[in-house]
């Protein structure tokens, strides 16, 4: 599986995106409080073709748009020049991160998948 996109921290963390022929790992490492050194840790497996789906969704069309799988949610949704990212796991430790990043990101993103590399 190889590294799709990395979307960095300013400071420290990333938002990672693996992927292959069938699946697609998004893998949170963000700081939820730098001075406490405390972090948000979250991973969410999508079959790739969805992934690419709601990539291409989110990019072309207004609205949220979601995939899930399981215990994993993906939400991604264009905000003006920006697009928010809301990654959810559900369970006995249920996790939710939700991030604003630049729309060159998501952009940048659906290339790549529509190279079939997602």
């Amino acid at each position: 599986m190889s590294m799709t996109l990395s979307f960095p921290h300013p400071v420290e963390g990333s938002v990672d995106i693996f992927s292959d022929a069938d699946v697609a790992v998004v893998k949170a490492h963000w700081p939820f409080d730098l001075e406490t050194d405390e972090w948000v840790d979250i991973t969410g497996t999508f079959r790739s073709a969805d992934f690419a789906r709601v990539v291409a969704d989110a990019t072309a069309t207004a609205g949220p748009h979601t995939i899930e799988l399981e215990h994993d949610r993906l939400t991604l949704e264009r905000l003006g020049e920006r697009f928010m990212f809301d990654l959810s796991r559900v369970g006995a430790m249920p996790r939710r991160l939700i991030l604003e990043f630049p729309l060159e990101y998501l952009h940048t993103l659906g290339e790549k998948a529509t190279r079939s590399d997602v």
